[in-house]
């Protein structure tokens, strides 16, 4: 059995914005702008995936959004261009102890792999976005990479997450 429960942003999120989706996240722009003054990301950013979807509260989604945010914010203040958010395909991969995993792609959630298998892709997706803690030039380098190369995508499908 798996039971999951809903989320919610802050209740900070009402001081930036009375219009909250309903999961009471901030609209936000394609640069995740809320205000003229004011960027959101994670799990406060009602940002866009496509026509019909807005990013998922999950770690796929709000590091990313964080690294796009912040660069937006610094860009903002010195005068330079601000990023587009450009979301990746979105996955998910739920580790299930020791039955392994499963690894999902697409808003479908397809199942791409299972068991052992999905509980390797887990444990590098888990590798990849735990960033560097005591390494300045490693922390920053992490800071700027807001792609991951995703594992079972067919070579004709673009294969790179991308925020």
């Amino acid at each position: 059995m798996v039971w999951s429960v809903g989320m919610r942003a802050s209740e900070l999120a009402r001081q930036i914005s009375d219009e909250l989706d309903h999961l009471g996240r901030v609209p936000v722009d394609r640069h995740l702008r809320a205000l003229p003054e004011v960027f959101a990301a994670g799990d406060t950013a009602a940002a866009a995936f496509d026509a019909e979807h807005t990013v998922m509260q999950a770690c796929q989604h709000a590091t990313p959004l964080g690294k796009v945010a912040g660069y937006n914010a610094a860009a903002d203040l010195l005068g330079l261009p601000l990023r587009d958010f450009t979301p990746g395909p979105y996955v998910t991969c739920l580790d299930l102890g020791a039955a392994g995993a499963v690894f999902t792609r697409g808003w479908d959630r397809r199942v791409m792999a299972s068991g052992a298998e999905a509980k390797e892709v887990k444990k590098q997706i888990n590798q990849w976005i735990h960033p560097p803690v005591d390494d300045a030039s490693q922390i920053l380098a992490a800071a700027d990479r807001v792609s991951i190369e995703l594992p079972f995508f067919p070579r004709d499908e673009k294969a790179v997450a991308t925020g």
